[in-house]
């Protein structure tokens, strides 16, 4: 067997989790996917209890500004004195939904994190990798495509220049 060698890896490829990937999801409006995000998200911390207050925090924060970075992807984000890690949750949709985004793209694609209260860059170079992906349409279209978690966890990882 011939090996090729491996990529690097990006920040992003490296958080990535099957259990926080919903594919082709049956949500109908940006409230529902802020609630679905805020479960995923809480199941990675392992504290159920507290997926209102994560629930919240997404909210608040699209209050803010929209996190609706256009070409029809959305990234709700927090920071979260409870995480240790960055945690990133992904949702692909079966129809697209408003997200009230700039672009008036509807949103088919989400991408939620949640960051420790003191991971400033990391939060940052996170976003940065999420709107360099998601720029290309090609392989934003491919993500969106992608039939199961471990489908979308593979097409990040493969993608070069993605770090």
């Amino acid at each position: 067997m011939i090996s090729s060698p491996s990529l690097p890896q990006s920040l992003l490829s490296k958080t990535l989790d099957t259990k926080l990937i919903s594919v082709n999801a049956d949500i109908t409006s940006a409230k529902k996917l802020l609630e679905k995000m805020a479960h995923l998200l809480t199941t990675a911390l392992g504290d159920e209890a507290r997926e209102k207050d994560i629930y919240h925090q997404l909210l608040e924060r699209e209050k803010l500004g929209n996190t609706g970075i256009g070409n029809g992807v959305a990234v709700p984000h927090s920071r979260c004195g409870q995480a240790k890690t960055a945690i990133v949750a992904i949702i692909s949709l079966n129809k697209p939904i408003d997200f009230d985004s700039n672009d008036k793209q509807d949103v088919d694609l989400a991408f939620g994190l949640l960051v420790p209260k003191e991971a400033s860059q990391e939060h940052l170079n996170l976003l940065a990798d999420i709107a360099r992906l998601m720029s290309d349409p090609t392989k934003k279209n491919h993500l969106s495509a992608a039939k199961t978690p471990s489908d979308i966890i593979e097409l990040i990882g493969s993608w070069p220049n993605s770090n």
